[in-house]
């Protein structure tokens, strides 16, 4: 093989031409195959249907549930405050219900304009509607007052009001969201307010959709800055333009190749795999330093004339074509193995980024040596050993050599102290986890749970037996029912995380306590039916949203605050067990669902699945290693500094006192590309220097003067470019960018001295048999 890439090399640079024709073809190909994609659909899916376990059980059962209500994860939430309890606060409240009720989008609109009551007058219940029977004080103060609209459309001091817009159940994808949340924002931009009213948007709708918009603003913001420091930092360490910027420009060619085959034959990118453009500009820009530095060597030998550039890409891609095949070949084969994991995202973000490695590969090969072929040799520059770093790999070297235990055995200490750091860190998620504490939309999310109800809705669905009549009706509405509903609700408002709950039974107790005085569920069917009907006589009670048509369905509604995945399952599995005990020997069907516990289940699943994934990535690797290397100690010892960067970046959460999230664990990913990236390209170089007759402390000296420029022009590269990113709003940005920084430095490190220090060691015993160099 190693044959073949000399021959490779050699002929792009003789036929330069026809390989720059062929890559630009191939850019604007991918690039029509984006544009054409894009232009149809944003192929972006962060739903939460995206990521639940395979086959989406809990989802499926939880879109069943909800055909008898509708959908409680689409609705847009407005804030009005201000100016309330006068007569044009009430008519402005009046005009933005009407504007948001006309868009053709939405399925309904619920708030204090439209909101019912039942009152007791003379004996007989009655349907009220408050702002319509009295002034606008009074009406906020009855509505403050009930136990069904407090919390839920005013706030209890009757100064915050809530408009609810329900967009339609069929749209559910991010760029659908967003083109209804901008025309509710135009509706109530039509609106009039009076003075000191204002209005603030939140919903999960609305924070779905701004996600996506600030990630796409973020990456515009920061992809050419990135770029920018990216080609200042290559041309500085290379101290040559053309040369310096050409791994940059060959990784943003392959991103758009990727991404021209990922968008082009269908891909959604989810909130995992919206990384894989990143992971391939590192990956590509680290491959590309490599090949620059090595070209760089071969046009100007230490121990032979200059030679002409096709000799020298010839040679370059002699030796390290393997080099970066087995780097490609390694991190695809790990990224293929999460095709076994269980969520569907780890598995999509799976395949996405070892086609994309494998494309970016292929770019770099093309591109590369096409783009330096046209670069006078006096533009390249000389050797890179010759400059003044040698003296650090020189020092380096001798370090490792003479302290190889002492450095295996401290490395050894370091991690497993960082281990049981990272050994606190639990996995967590947050709604609002992608913003800091004082983002607009995080203020008002607050505001909500502090003043309202809570903006993420959880259910206990009730089922009530129905054998032999398939016309049955109301078969839930019995006391032996209704008591313990009513009794579970009662409980589930006990709780810290619980703003708001509503029921048939709650409905049932309250008008039981306006007619008699006795807030109990009735002690029989025929009393709750006559009572229902006495309050359907004068108007139609609001039970849509907690009762089937049929009456044989029901459910505690909830409204919780955004506690965190972990205490929102841990609350699902203490409503669970309490609606068991409660409804035993009822022959009821119960269930505890809703979108805040489906999710955060299906976000725990996430996480964990990606974790336990990274332990297959690494064992994936260690067997691509012993195949393509054909030695097993050399794939074990290859294996040691990738584990390093993972623990390290587990520590750094811990030290700094954050969960392991969905926003940060990406970081793992990348973790790993770079580890296994240079590694490779280390104990590569050594087999090529034993197989030149070197002794193994002689191979190791050289690869330190070899690989380990690159190695070290890698780093720097990516630390200053990925630097700049603790600077984004974002916090999922910002963790990234820290996260990235630490694990080169970790990657670094144990590629300098652990690596080299294991390879002293028990590295003798892999001098044996060498391969020629650059095959695989």
């Amino acid at each position: 093989m190693a044959e073949l890439f000399e021959a490779w090399g050699r002929g792009l640079v003789r036929h330069r031409h026809a390989a720059l024709a062929l890559s630009l073809l191939i850019t604007l190909a991918a690039v029509a195959a984006i544009g054409t994609r894009v232009r149809h659909e944003l192929p972006i899916d962060f739903t939460p249907q995206a990521i639940f376990m395979d086959g989406g059980r809990d989802m499926q059962r939880l879109r069943e549930i909800e055909a008898d209500y509708g959908r409680d994860d689409n609705d847009i939430v407005l804030l009005v405050e201000g100016a309330l309890a006068t007569p044009e606060g009430v008519e402005a409240l009046r005009r933005l219900h009407a504007a948001c009720e006309a868009l053709p989008e939405i399925e309904r609109v619920d708030s204090l304009v439209n909101a019912t009551l039942v009152g007791n007058e003379g004996g007989t219940l009655r349907i009220i509607h408050p702002l319509d029977r009295w002034p606008p004080a009074e009406a906020l103060a009855h509505a403050a007052a009930d136990p069904i609209l407090r919390r839920l459309v005013v706030s209890e001091d009757g100064k915050l009001a809530a408009i609810a817009v329900r967009i339609d159940r069929r749209r559910s994808q991010v760029r659908e969201l967003a083109e209804v949340v901008d025309r509710v924002q135009d509706a109530i931009a039509s609106v009039d307010l009076p003075a000191g009213m204002q209005v603030r948007m939140t919903g999960v709708p609305y924070i779905r959709a701004e996600v996506v918009a600030m990630m796409t603003a973020d990456e515009a913001r920061f992809l050419p800055l990135v770029a920018g420091i990216f080609a200042i930092t290559t041309w500085l360490l290379f101290g040559r333009f053309w040369s310096g910027i050409a791994p940059l420009v060959v990784a943003l060619v392959g991103n758009v190749w990727a991404m021209g085959v990922l968008l082009g034959t269908g891909a959604v990118l989810n909130i995992l795999s919206v990384l894989v453009p990143t992971l391939v500009v590192v990956i590509g820009v680290s491959d590309g330093v490599h090949l620059v530095a090595r070209y760089r060597e071969e046009l100007d030998p230490p121990d032979g004339a200059p030679v002409d550039p096709a000799t020298a890409m010839g040679r370059t891609l002699r030796h390290l074509g393997g080099a970066t095949f087995l780097t490609t070949f390694t991190t695809a084969a790990g990224f293929a193995s999460l095709l076994v994991a269980r969520t569907r995202v780890v598995r999509e973000f799976g395949w996405q980024c070892a086609v994309a490695v494998a494309i970016s590969w292929l770019a770099v090969m093309l591109v590369l040596p096409a783009w330096l072929s046209f670069v006078p040799r006096h533009r390249v520059g000389g050797r890179l050993q010759a400059d003044r770093g040698q003296a650090l790999f020189t020092a380096l070297d001798v370090l490792v050599r003479r302290h190889a235990r002492a450095i295996i055995a401290g490395s050894l200490l370091l991690l497993l102290g960082a281990g049981l750091v990272g050994s606190r860190v639990r996995t967590q998620s947050h709604i609002l986890e992608i913003y800091p504490p004082d983002h607009p939309t995080a203020r008002t999310v607050h505001l909500v749970e502090t003043r309202l109800a809570g903006i993420v809705p959880v259910m206990v669905q009730v089922e009530a037996p129905v054998t032999g009549d398939d016309d049955a009706r109301d078969a839930l509405l019995v006391p032996e029912l209704l008591a313990p509903m009513a009794a579970l609700q009662d409980e589930v408002l006990q709780e810290p995380l619980v703003r708001w709950a509503s029921s048939p039974a709650g409905w049932v107790r309250h008008l039981h306590a306006l007619l008699t005085g006795e807030s109990v569920v009735p002690p029989s069917r025929q009393a709750i039916a006559q009572e229902l009907l006495l309050a359907e006589m004068s108007g139609d009670l609001p039970l849509d949203t907690v009762l089937s048509s049929d009456g044989n369905r029901g459910r505690i509604l909830m409204l919780t605050v955004d506690g965190g995945g972990r205490d929102l399952i841990a609350l699902r599995d203490r409503i669970r067990d309490r609606a068991e005990a409660l409804f035993a020997g009822t022959g009821a069907r119960v269930e505890v669902t809703g979108d805040g516990f489906v999710a955060s289940s299906g976000i725990r699943g996430l996480v964990g699945d990606l974790l336990g994934s990274v332990g297959l990535v690494l064992v994936v690797i260690v067997l691509t290693l012993q195949v393509l290397l054909r030695d097993l100690r050399l794939a074990l010892i290859s294996t040691v500094p990738n584990v390093a960067p993972l623990v390290i970046t587990l520590a750094t959460l811990g030290m700094m006192g954050a969960d392991i999230m969905v926003s940060n664990i990406v970081s793992f990913t990348v973790a790993i590309g770079l580890a296994v990236d240079d590694t490779i390209h280390f104990v590569v170089r050594y087999r090529e220097e034993l197989a030149r007759g070197r002794t193994p402390p002689e191979a190791i000296s050289a690869s330190f003067h070899g690989a380990g420029r690159g190695i070290v022009l890698t780093s720097l590269l990516l630390v200053a470019g990925f630097g700049v990113l603790v600077l984004s709003d974002l916090t999922s940005t910002r963790f990234f960018g820290i996260l990235a920084a630490v694990t080169l430095g970790a990657a670094l490190f144990a590629d300098l001295l652990l690596l080299p220090a294991l390879l002293h060691v028990a590295g003798r015993r892999v001098q044996g048999s060498p391969i020629p160099p650059g095959t695989t």
